[in-house]
C-alpha cells in the first residue's frame, strides 16, 4: 500500500471518529434511548426473544458506556452502567416474559 493511500485511509478513519465522538459529545443522557433497539415479539420462541434481547443489551450497554466515560469519567463505569440502563431493560426483558410472575 502506498503512502499517500495509507495518509487518505487514516484521514478517512479518523474522520469518522471524530464524528461518532462529536456526536456522542452531544447526545443527552435521555437521547441513549434512542439506542435501545429490542422489541419483544409475543409470537416468537422464548429462546429467540432471549437472544435477540441479550444482542440488543450487549449494543446498548457499550454505546451508554461510552457516554458514561465521556460524560462522566471512567470511575465506576461498569457499576453506572449495569446498574442506570441495563438492569431496568432486564426487569422489564423479565416481566414482558413472564419470569416474574
Amino acid at each position: 500500500m502506498s503512502k499517500e493511500l495509507e495518509k487518505k485511509i487514516s484521514s478517512v478513519l479518523t474522520g469518522l471518529a471524530k464524528a461518532f465522538d462529536d456526536e456522542l459529545e452531544n447526545e443527552t443522557e435521555e437521547d441513549l434511548e434512542k439506542s435501545w433497539f429490542f422489541k419483544f415479539d409475543e409470537t416468537a420462541k422464548p429462546h429467540v426473544n432471549l437472544y435477540n434481547f441479550y444482542d440488543m443489551l450487549k449494543l446498548y450497554g457499550s454505546h451508554c458506556r461510552r457516554w458514561e466515560e465521556k460524560h462522566n469519567g471512567s470511575m465506576c463505569v461498569v457499576e453506572r452502567v449495569r446498574d442506570k440502563y441495563l438492569l431496568p431493560k432486564i426487569k422489564e426483558f423479565a416481566e414482558q416474559s413472564g419470569m416474574t410472575s
